[in-house]
């Protein structure tokens, strides 16, 4: 199976507090994928919070122009998801998403739907769970396969380093606002 990765393992920078333990990119079949391993300094509660806020979501990440629930399928809340992606300045697209949700007290999963938006196929698992000292410890790892063509060959490196940084400044966002949410509701 064809694959390129790139990983990063970083100490927390002194204005940010996630601390990544894993933060891996790569390309598998004719999709790509995320792990994402890291402990925020906000408490598991109120990351799950801000992740279960699905309208918020642009908040978290410039890229998505609007997150909303739009019903049910098959008994699961359906998240629609519109992003707006550039990879270069000469490959720009919106791109919509339909996914079906589990959700938990510590888990969150997203299953795209078949025929629904601009996925093929797409996963994604989100855990947190309690940390020491008011941490919460996140697992997520996404795979997910564009339905549409782009020249793989041309946008592979950026569509990596896309995900290696949209990833890491979603959950510094994460973290950011689950600690605003915790402080005001001291």
């Amino acid at each position: 199976m064809p694959w390129l990765a790139g990983v990063l393992v970083a100490a927390p920078l002194s204005a940010v507090a996630v601390t990544v333990e894993r933060l891996e990119v790569g390309e598998r079949a004719q999709g790509y994928y995320v792990t994402f391993e890291a402990t925020l300094s906000a408490p598991a509660k109120a990351v799950m919070a801000v992740l279960q806020d699905y309208a918020s979501y642009p908040e978290l990440d410039p890229r998505i122009v609007t997150a909303r629930v739009v019903g049910e399928q098959d008994g699961y809340p359906l998240l629609y998801t519109r992003l707006k992606g550039c990879l270069a300045a000469w490959f720009c697209r919106d791109m919509d998403r339909y996914e079906t949700l589990e959700e938990g007290e510590q888990l969150l999963v997203a299953r795209a739907v078949p025929g629904r938006g601009d996925l093929e196929s797409g996963y994604s698992e989100t855990r947190v769970e309690p940390a020491v000292e008011n941490r919460s410890h996140v697992r997520y790892r996404t795979e997910f396969e564009p339905s549409f063509w782009m020249p793989r060959w041309l946008v592979r490196a950026a569509v990596v380093r896309t995900l290696e940084r949209g990833t890491l400044a979603m959950f510094e966002n994460v973290e950011a606002r689950a600690r605003e949410r915790e402080e005001s509701h001291e």
